[in-house]
């Protein structure tokens, strides 16, 4: 990729690959296998700067651009998913304070928020309410004693861990998202298990019995939060995933590059094989395409392109994509060692099918692009 990049990008992508890999390249088995991050990994990343990495300066933030953002992305999936979806969904919080919040919310909260001293968790998704959050039922209801906010959110990332939740809910107006805290009374959380993938991702349920929430803590106007803040909020976490997708594309190509050049296999390399040669090709044609629409998508981003939502729905498509399907591939590739925990591989597959999943699924976002992408091609212009 470095081909692709700047001297700069090119520098801060092999710090930042160089630096995760280094401190926690070998721990994700026993994360998984606990379940759980450990607190050491989050205050490292808070040590690091990582929580601020989206985050300007002024609040005390790294303040990187989306090409910076991306990169560390995958510097983070090529380790863990789930080390990858705790800075995803913090900064999901944090970009929309950034972008949204009021003066008061953003000197108040986003320091804290840099520095790692709270971490945020995103509350959108419930029972009946997945892709279409049109069909939330979570209600923020104002009364002559200020707000009460009651429902059940589900498959919160790091719920169980987050000290300050963001929570999409229905208002008298339409759709509006508020800030919860943690210690907010009426608040439940309970640890989500038996997941496919993400299994150190702390995934939480939320129940609110009439917890009460001030004025200041709502961001932005009644019916704001379903045509501007989500989609916003939405665009940041799927920029993330096609990226995330991307390391972990590598991890895997790289683990099943790595066994079928050393093994044999009816007195010839594996590699030599051309069933393994078909796989090895388009696993690495299809990663390098992957980066590609990651990088596109993350400067469109940068240079505030109209386009730019357009394009990260592309990356997120492909990158995730592609991703399961090789995936799938690497551990077929690799027999019995690609089923085992300790090679990686396996922890990339089961995860990949929950990215695939996550931000919005295929299905959706090829309702979002095939109509624009039709018209564009009709009329001549590029995709």
């Amino acid at each position: 990729m470095d081909d692709l990049l700047t001297a700069a990008q090119t520098r801060h992508h092999r710090s930042v690959t160089a630096l995760v890999g280094t401190a926690w390249n070998d721990q994700s088995p026993a994360w998984e296998r606990a379940a759980e991050l450990p607190e050491e990994t989050i205050r490292w990343c808070a040590a690091q700067g990582l929580f601020g990495a989206m985050i300007p300066e002024a609040y005390g933030g790294l303040g990187w651009s989306s090409v910076e953002l991306g990169l560390l992305y995958e510097a983070l999936g090529r380790v863990s998913a789930s080390l990858a979806s705790l800075i995803n969904v913090h900064g999901m919080v944090a970009r929309t304070l950034v972008r949204w919040g009021s003066d008061a919310q953003r000197e108040t909260l986003l320091p804290d928020l840099a520095s790692g001293r709270r971490i945020a968790a995103v509350c959108l998704t419930e029972r009946d309410a997945g892709s279409d959050l049109s069909g939330i039922s979570t209600t923020l209801d104002e009364g002559p004693d200020g707000f009460r906010l009651n429902g059940t959110k589900l498959y919160t990332t790091f719920g169980r861990r987050a000290d300050l939740y963001l929570v999409l809910a229905r208002g008298d107006g339409g759709q509006v998202c508020c800030l919860l805290e943690r210690k907010s009374p009426g608040l439940e959380v309970a640890p989500m298990t038996g997941l496919l993938g993400l299994r150190a991702a702390g995934l939480a349920t939320e129940v609110m019995r009439d917890c009460p929430i001030e004025a200041a803590a709502v961001i932005g106007r009644p019916g704001f939060a379903h045509t501007v803040l989500v989609p916003h909020l939405l665009e940041h976490g799927r920029h993330a995933v096609a990226w995330m997708a991307a390391g972990m594309l590598h991890r895997a190509f790289s683990a099943c590059s790595a066994f079928v050049l050393d093994r044999e296999v009816f007195g010839r390399n594996a590699v030599d094989h051309g069933q393994v040669q078909s796989l090895v090709t388009a696993m690495g044609v299809d990663l390098a395409a992957a980066r590609g629409l990651c990088l596109t998508a993350a400067r469109a981003l940068d240079t505030a392109d109209p386009v730019a939502t357009r394009k990260v729905l592309m990356a997120k498509y492909l990158a995730c994509q592609v991703l399961e399907r090789h995936s799938a591939q690497a551990v077929q590739a690799m027999g019995a060692q690609g089923c085992l925990e300790e090679n990686g591989v396996a922890a990339v597959y089961r995860d990949a099918k929950i990215l695939n999943i996550i931000e919005g699924t295929p299905q959706l976002l090829e309702r979002l692009l095939a109509v624009p992408l039709a018209r564009e091609a009709a009329a001549g212009g590029p995709a």
